[in-house]
């Protein structure tokens, strides 16, 4: 039986795929993975996202939320308006996101309270939703923690592109999140998160298409390198690490069930 493999976070949706969408479905399908979480950003994102269309088996969780660097380039009365077309939309995606704070852009006490006013608002529209969130938090969090905390919910969802230490990891695990890990500890894992987290709350990412080293355009079937790495970093069969996570994406994101 073949393994199914699936990427925790990606943008399917980007302008950097549109020329080559149908050719890199045959790519992903040629290399068995057939489950695909996504990410939204705004508004024209999320009408992109509702318009692909991957033959089967790949399957999609789309996921509609305005991305912290888009409340830096909207205005107020822009975001109210996404907002309102977001709560629209809600029957049309599988979670929200992404959203959250990023304090390596917003640096000034106005933005990162306008960051924090619009994560707020989407927790908001977030309850009573059974819909997971995916969040995007940099350098912040001390403050999405408590943010997190003060809706006095248990959520589910994935913290996309995490990058801290253990405690912080444990934070989120107790809040009901999945910890989704980035490429980049393929080259170093200063926080330990292999060693010091239990595999049972960690998925992996591409959060493709970035950019490399030598400037090319990296594709979701990048989770071949990434899961085998793992494997071999945990010392387990291959068949394990990636049936966990398509175990683990699966129970959060029914949808991508086959």
């Amino acid at each position: 039986m073949k393994m199914q493999w699936m990427d925790a976070h990606c943008h399917l949706s980007d302008n950097a795929f549109d020329a080559q969408r149908e050719s890199l479905y045959e790519d992903l399908l040629a290399h068995d993975i057939c489950g695909l979480v996504l990410a939204g950003t705004d508004p024209d994102d999320w009408v992109k996202q509702d318009r692909l269309a991957p033959p089967l088996p790949l399957r999609i969780a789309r996921v509609f939320g305005i991305h912290p660097w888009s409340v830096d380039a909207m205005s107020d009365q822009e975001l109210q308006n996404a907002m309102n077309t977001l709560g629209q939309s809600l029957g049309s995606c599988q979670g929200l996101g992404e959203m959250g704070l990023d304090y390596f852009r917003a640096k000034s006490a106005e933005e990162r309270a306008k960051h924090k006013l619009w994560f707020d608002r989407q927790l908001d529209l977030a309850r009573g939703k059974n819909l997971p969130l995916v969040l995007h938090v940099v350098k912040a969090h001390h403050e999405s923690l408590p943010q997190l905390r003060r809706h006095q919910k248990t959520y589910r969802g994935l913290v996309h592109s995490f990058w801290a230490h253990a405690d912080v990891a444990k934070s989120y695990i107790d809040l009901g999140f999945l910890l989704s890990v980035p490429p980049r500890i393929m080259k170093e894992d200063p926080h330990q998160i292999l060693s010091k987290i239990d595999p049972e709350y960690i998925v992996f990412e591409t959060d493709t298409p970035f950019l490399n080293a030598e400037a090319v355009c990296m594709k979701p079937t990048l989770i071949h390198d990434f899961l085998e790495f793992i494997s071999q970093q945990r010392g387990e069969p291959l068949a394990t690490t990636v049936n966990r996570q398509s175990c683990l994406l699966t129970q959060l994101f029914p949808v991508l069930k086959g």
